[in-house]
């Protein structure tokens, strides 16, 4: 699928997997100011319309482009400003079924760690997540996962500004 100035609606409205090659990270090797991504001005744009419309995107390609704006953070040493935004978007519109792709992306780089904090939650939400987070706590066998299920992690969730 080719993609012009003007079709940048046109591909949020009809996402597929098979359109995720175009979120993912196209690296030069190079970090910082040398850093060159490919599809990173494309991510971008497709990035602010998505944020202009967070309750009726696709899910999956919410999703999609959180994780690939959230692994060019170690590559760029910058976080993009609304990247908070579409973590709050996936857990309040997903639930349970994003809360592991949102740990994962938080433990990304500092950026994310601290981007993630900055969501709200409804409270019925920020309650769900809490009991799901601790059924992980408590039957997770990965090491791995255990490590992104921290105390401070919970704490996050229990301490969450509730939207009103």
């Amino acid at each position: 699928m080719e993609v012009s100035s003007g079709d940048f609606q046109y591909f949020i409205d009809n996402y597929s997997e098979s359109d995720s090659e175009w979120l993912a990270l196209e690296w030069n090797g190079k970090y910082g100011g040398k850093f060159k991504d490919e599809n990173y001005f494309f991510r971008i744009q497709i990035a602010e319309l998505v944020c202009e419309q967070l309750e009726t995107v696709d899910l999956q390609l919410l999703r999609d482009l959180f994780i690939n704006l959230g692994m060019v953070t170690k590559l760029n040493f910058s976080v993009y400003n609304k990247f908070h935004l579409l973590a709050e978007t996936l857990l309040e519109r997903g639930g349970t079924y994003y809360l592991y792709d949102y740990l994962c992306a938080a433990h990304i780089s500092f950026d994310t760690f601290l981007s993630t904090a900055r969501i709200e939650l409804s409270k019925e939400r920020r309650e769900e997540l809490l009991v799901y987070f601790d059924y992980l706590k408590a039957t997770e066998q990965d090491g791995e996962v255990q490590k992104m299920l921290s105390e401070h992690m919970r704490n996050r969730l229990v301490e969450l500004k509730t939207k009103e």
